[in-house]
């Protein structure tokens, strides 16, 4: 610097006051200084759970007795919740061992002859209760397999157990396990069986497909 120059901010002068805002101003407009609050979507929960301990902590300094009847009163709701959980869990557990083997009901131990189911199943149908047709029309169809000698009726014998003792050439025994296939599918599975599916159903279990003429 040379001698007897004023320094640099006295050559300059006073900065005016609006370039000083508007040099301000612009500096802060930058990104950088823009302060948003983070949005928390779990907030109302948290403001929630502070109202609620707030609230239990004034309670309890201003009338203990209330919040012990609190206390005990959230208590047993909790364990009444606990039990009802426990005994749906109970439910499903006993109505999912039941449907493991829904088979075991399908014959009665009642001996009737094939004839007596195919009047059944015919019953049934005209009700429009064909999945109930088709369980029962299986039975008239094993006792008349017994008949042939393809295989032996048992009360105590699921359809599975049937397909697999069944003394029919190849094509006949696909064909009789697809039969069975169909009859887990609409009595034990649910699966819609309407008209048609009963008379498809008819179609294929005529005696003549799976055992010859005596």
């Amino acid at each position: 610097m040379s001698p007897g120059l004023p320094p640099l901010a006295a050559q300059a002068g006073p900065w005016p006051a609006d370039s000083l805002r508007a040099v301000l101003d612009s500096v802060f407009a930058a990104p950088a200084y823009q302060w948003r609050e983070a949005a928390d979507p779990l907030g109302f929960l948290r403001t929630w759970w502070e109202t609620a301990v707030d609230w239990l902590d004034r309670l309890q300094q201003q009338q203990p007795t209330g919040f012990l009847l609190f206390t005990w009163g959230a208590a047993l709701a909790l364990l009444a919740i606990a039990a009802h959980a426990a005994l749906v869990v109970l439910r499903t557990v006993r109505h999912r061992r039941a449907a493991a083997e829904p088979e075991r009901g399908l014959v009665t131990t009642v001996r009737r002859d094939a004839a007596w189911y195919a009047a059944e199943r015919d019953r049934l149908a005209a009700a429009g209760r064909f999945a109930a047709a088709l369980r029962v029309d299986f039975l008239r169809l094993v006792l008349e397999l017994d008949q042939r000698r393809v295989l032996r009726f048992d009360p105590s014998k699921t359809p599975n157990e049937y397909a697999g003792e069944a003394a029919l050439p190849g094509p006949a025994r696909g064909e009789f396990r697809r039969l069975v296939l169909d009859l887990y599918r609409y009595v034990f599975a649910g699966d819609p069986c309407g008209r048609e599916q009963f008379l498809e159903w008819r179609r294929r279990a005529v005696l003549e497909r799976y055992a010859a003429p005596n």
